[in-house]
């Protein structure tokens, strides 16, 4: 199996593709800090490419975590915010200003492909704690078509990355450089490097 690894190095495609349907091909080592404060260490752990949430090992059995609890998760030096209850990994900065990056499989595409292929049985438990069994490898070695969801931390704001979000956010001056970048023959609204270059020119 092919490990997906989301870093700033990777520009990310509208239809890159993995066999898997975890981040990381295996589980590893995580640090989640809970919204309520808490910080909770797990040895075993990897995101669920269905919907960006975060898996954890309980025994033999992969669990999703119920992502209303989360805040941040860090994997080694890898550094996931939950935005809109998905894990969304931070890219690069520019000041206090942020990328960052859902990845997720294309579900449309994903119904299509497998159709029903992936046993994925959700469970209830008690204490408002919520995860699925999970079977963590498509039949059939079916490639997965993947969509990445940016996300900018500006001014304090997360928005989604888009044209019409970001301009209404600019003054004259940030605007026009915003309409310089945006109008680069090589620039698109799904590559980090676009993003970046655009990050900045649009920051203080």
């Amino acid at each position: 199996m092919c490990c997906l690894m989301l870093c700033g190095s990777l520009s990310l495609k509208a239809q890159d593709e993995t066999k898997n349907l975890t981040t990381y091909r295996d589980f590893r080592p995580a640090v989640v800090h809970m919204a309520n404060g808490t910080t909770v260490r797990t040895s075993l752990a990897n995101i669920f490419l269905k919907n960006a949430s975060l898996l954890f090992m309980r025994g033999s059995v992969a669990m999703e975590a119920d992502m209303r609890t989360i805040a941040t998760v860090d994997f080694d030096k890898q550094h996931y915010v939950n935005i809109e209850n998905q894990l969304a990994l931070e890219l690069d900065s520019v000041g206090e200003n942020r990328l960052f990056c859902a990845t997720v499989i294309d579900i449309d595409a994903y119904k299509a492909m497998l159709r029903n292929n992936v046993n994925i049985s959700n469970l209830s438990l008690g204490d408002q704690i919520s995860y699925s069994t999970v079977n963590l490898t498509p039949e059939d070695g079916m490639m997965l078509p993947l969509v990445p969801h940016y996300y900018y931390l500006y001014k304090g704001e997360i928005i989604k990355v888009h044209e019409r979000e970001i301009s209404r956010r600019l003054s004259k001056d940030k605007k026009r450089q915003y309409k310089t970048i945006i109008s680069l023959p090589d620039f698109t609204w799904v590559d980090t490097e676009s993003l970046v270059k655009l990050l900045k020119a649009i920051s203080d």
